[in-house]
């Protein structure tokens, strides 16, 4: 029966210590609510400019994989671009995991707290590995809108030299056959006296997409024909990638801010929780003290009434 009794003032103190805890924290203001919310807000925006991004790329996907055909299949820059729509599609749902995950954070679901897998997904780790999964993606947009950009370039400039009349074009098509010859097999026909240097040609080539193997593949034939219609597009296609760039980068400071602030509360948990068990067995000690000084006062008078001593 005491030790039952002793439980039961345990967790009573307990109870009591976590109250006067409680009562103690500083309630959030309204301007400090708001701060708190930009992380929702700048999780939502990237959320929004994914789709974004992924829609305009899909749209002018099957434009943008012609125009880069067409300018050269040996450059890899046809199957650098298709590669970039699975990646948006990824980030696109990263993306809305992490919104997912902050919306979760910051409002009180109780129907979704129910379950194990939403306070994992909210935890300060869970937002630390989302943070650093977005960081990996952003340098990946960042490669494939530099790729875009390229194609884009290339785009423009070709479109530029078609719309100067078919004279030009069959001037820039001789050239660009001389160069791809000459950087495919070393000897120029049309030059005599060999001024060409076939080392330093290989030497200045670029080094990520070769030159040298779209020359040797760039037919103005092909291009000119619906290559008014492939510049926008190859425009829209480099504005999905640059938009997902930008979302990425603001989804993991998003993810940053969110983490931090997480990680506060969990820490504050902490030592209130350590609190309250402090000032729990604190109390209880004092009571434990108590019971033991009335115990040995009863115990005294006791002992003094067996031996004939006056009693209380």
């Amino acid at each position: 029966g005491s030790s039952q009794e002793c439980s039961e003032l345990a967790r009573s103190l307990f109870c009591r210590s976590l109250e006067r805890a409680s009562r103690r924290s500083v309630p959030l203001l309204p301007s400090m609510r708001c701060v708190e919310l930009n992380n929702v807000y700048a999780a939502l925006i990237s959320t929004s400019m994914s789709v974004l991004a992924f829609m305009l790329a899909l749209s002018a996907r099957h434009n943008v994989n012609t125009a880069l055909q067409d300018m050269g299949g040996g450059a890899g820059l046809a199957d650098a671009a298709r590669g970039s729509v699975p990646q948006l599609g990824f980030s696109l749902a990263l993306n809305g995991l992490a919104c997912t995950a902050i919306c979760l954070s910051q409002f009180d679901c109780q129907s979704a707290m129910k379950y194990n897998c939403t306070h994992s997904l909210t935890s300060s780790t869970s937002f630390c590995v989302l943070r650093v999964i977005c960081f990996l993606t952003f340098l990946a947009e960042m490669w494939f809108s530099f790729v875009v950009l390229v194609g884009t370039v290339g785009v423009f400039v070709l479109d530029f030299i078609c719309r100067m009349g078919s004279t030009t074009v069959y001037h820039a098509q001789e050239v660009i056959w001389e160069m791809g010859n000459f950087t495919a097999t070393g000897h120029d026909p049309f030059d005599p006296y060999a001024t060409g240097n076939f080392a330093d040609a290989k030497a200045a080539d670029t080094p990520i997409f070769s030159m040298s193997k779209t020359m040797q593949t760039l037919d103005l034939n092909n291009f000119c024909p619906h290559a008014k219609f492939l510049g926008g597009q190859m425009a829209l296609f480099w504005i999905g990638c640059a938009l997902a760039l930008v979302s990425q980068a603001l989804m993991a400071i998003a993810l940053n801010g969110e983490k931090e602030r997480v990680a506060v509360h969990e820490q504050h948990e902490e030592a209130t929780m350590g609190g309250a068990r402090a000032e729990a067995m604190n109390l209880l000690g004092q009571a434990n003290s108590g019971a033991q000084n009335a115990l040995s006062g009863f115990q005294s008078s006791f002992n003094q009434y067996r031996s004939g001593a006056p009693g209380h």
